[in-house]
């Protein structure tokens, strides 16, 4: 798996030994106004290969992250944003 792809990513987040809240992740939201979503990862986040389990209830596919950012820096986006 390339590191260069968002479950690249999320995975390499999940295995360092960084503080998982430094990493905030864009997600499209068909709810909210803006059409995004910034989530804070964390204890409460379950990084999978295919999704991310928030709260232990809400689940987002990983083809609706659209930005990685760490302490605010976007450090992955998809190339169409």
């Amino acid at each position: 798996m390339k590191n260069n792809t968002i479950a690249g990513i999320l995975s390499k987040i999940k295995w360092s030994k960084d503080d998982l809240m430094k990493y905030t992740i864009v997600v499209i939201d068909r709810v909210s106004p803006s059409g995004l979503k910034e989530i804070v990862l964390g204890e409460n986040v379950i990084i999978k290969k295919d999704r991310l389990i928030i709260n232990g209830e809400t689940v987002i596919p990983i083809h609706r992250v659209i930005a990685v950012k760490k302490s605010g820096e976007v450090i992955w986006s998809r190339k169409s944003v």
